[in-house]
């Protein structure tokens, strides 16, 4: 497989051979998976400490410090495996959360039945073992923006909420670990096939509150744990079998919404006098949004929202006599924009419009096409179980069934979902090529289904949406003028959308 060069700004996977990012022109540069130094992407070895470079090789990760007691003071360093956007991103805040009190989610991920792999296998296989795992790891929790506080030898140690902030932490480690589940779950066939050694993990979350101290320029972080925030997340690893994730009661409340659970009892933990009420963690519901989450917990009364509920009505009409309308909903979080547009989704509904959704994360910024992935998968019946031969048999079912016309489409749709095109000439198109017939096909397919029956494309929270689906939405709101579509568009103050000087 053809090495990737990942731009530190765009997150954009190059090329190999490539000095420039091809999607957004920075200066591309690799970092030393054992010491951090930067390197030239021609580099094989890095010049500061000697470790390999190639693509494959193995991460050589070093414990940063000795572990402490988990439920006490912690002095982490993590700047040599921290993404240059993540540490950015913590020095640029270190100042707010310094010595503040944040509530944060913890994630311990733990080896089972270590010991019996290291007196199976000699150490410097079980250093190569876990270096690939540990690999696997890292980039499930940065990619949801948590940080790596230790490596416990067999396991890791991960922090959601702080040094990065964010409010929806406790769903970000859940999704994270159910990442790592997945993707170990690939490492653990590929080791038993090759090498018949079982390599299972388990993982404990808990949500609660720390001290942070001081953040220094090495993204060093002093913090201290409040009462048994971290002791009860590695409570809760040690008590889950091989293969599994249990959460504590207050992440399962946070992330009840999103996640299938199931509660599993008062369970006597070590070291608390009462018991604890723990949940499993069974997988996604599938809810992503606001709006699927108030349809889930339930309604409250719509009150003085008549006239904003009425105008988007008389938008809609508008939209099924074949004109073509975008309304853009902006609000605060906890104004009742989801409470109002699941009332208008009923409405439209009625009327037997499709209704497609796209989602817009905080940490999809930098993750090309994301609540356009969304779309293409409710478009297409794709479900998150279905293996590759079933993806590419619903791709090509579904986009016949629209039309038979529209046979060109599929390599392109194959591409948004990273499957082989099946096509040399779009396998070979350049970058920003692919990117522009991608917006087409996407604009292509929702005007045609719009011919059989209304369309309402809702894209939820667009201050998070990435440059890819921006694209998108601005060459679809150049062609719906004749097409019974509406586009509707929510986000928060200080968004400004790209497209408004068009309308």
């Amino acid at each position: 497989m053809e090495a990737m060069m990942r731009c530190t700004k765009c997150q954009f996977d190059n090329p190999s051979g490539m000095n420039f990012c091809v999607e957004c022109g920075t200066k591309l540069t690799c970092l030393c998976p054992r010491c951090g130094a930067e390197s030239q992407p021609s580099y094989k070895f890095c010049g500061q400490c000697g470790a390999s470079l190639q693509a494959g090789a193995p991460m050589n990760i070093e414990p940063p410090v000795e572990a402490n007691d988990v439920s006490g003071h912690q002095s982490i360093s993590v700047r040599s495996y921290t993404p240059p956007h993540l540490a950015e991103k913590i020095l640029t805040s270190r100042s707010a959360i310094e010595g503040e009190r944040k509530q944060v989610t913890v994630l311990f991920v733990d080896v089972s039945g270590f010991t019996a792999l290291s007196e199976k296998l000699d150490p410097e296989e079980i250093h190569q073992l876990m270096e690939h795992a540990f690999e696997r790891m890292l980039n499930e929790v940065h990619h949801y923006e948590g940080t790596i506080n230790q490596f416990l030898g067999d396991g890791i140690m991960a922090l959601f909420g702080a040094p990065i902030a964010h409010e929806d932490h406790p769903v970000r480690a859940v999704r994270a670990a159910l990442d790592i589940q997945r993707t170990l779950a690939v490492y653990h066939q590929q080791l038993h096939a090759e090498r018949n050694i079982d390599f299972r993990v388990r993982m404990g979350l808990n949500t609660g509150p720390v001290v942070v101290g001081k953040i220094g320029d090495n993204l060093r972080m002093d913090y201290t744990s409040v009462g048994d925030t971290t002791n009860l997340a590695s409570r809760l690893q040690a008590l889950a079998e091989p293969g599994q994730i249990w959460v504590g009661e207050t992440t399962a409340k946070a992330v009840e919404l999103y996640f299938h659970l199931q509660p599993l009892g008062d369970i006597a933990v070590k070291g608390k006098v009462e018991s604890v009420r723990p949940y499993r963690v069974e997988g996604s519901r599938g809810v992503h949004g606001r709006l699927e989450a108030v349809m889930e917990h339930g309604l409250t009364p719509l009150v003085g929202r008549e006239r904003e509920l009425a105008l988007l009505k008389d938008r809609f009409a508008e939209a099924q006599a074949s004109r073509g309308q975008v309304i853009f909903v902006q609000g605060e979080a906890g104004v009742g924009k989801s409470r109002l547009l699941l009332e208008f989704r009923r409405h439209a509904e009625a009327s037997e419009v499709r209704w497609l959704t796209g989602r817009c994360v905080s940490y999809g910024r930098h993750i090309a096409y994301l609540p356009m992935l969304d779309v293409v998968r409710e478009l297409t019946g794709i479900e998150e179980a279905d293996d590759v031969a079933t993806l590419l048999t619903k791709i090509e079912t579904r986009v016949r069934q629209i039309g038979s016309h529209l046979s060109w489409t599929v390599p392109f749709i194959r591409t948004l979902l990273s499957l082989d095109p099946g096509d040399d000439e779009v396998a070979t198109m350049v970058p920003i090529q692919q990117r522009g017939r991608i917006a087409e096909v996407l604009s292509v397919l929702l005007t045609a289904i719009s011919q059989a029956q209304p369309v309402v494309l809702f894209i939820e929270d667009l201050h998070w949406i990435d440059s890819h689906s921006e694209e998108i939405i601005h060459l679809l709101l150049e062609n719906i003028a004749a097409a019974p579509v509406l586009v509707l568009l929510t986000h928060r103050p200080g968004y400004e959308p790209p497209w408004v000087p068009f309308f």
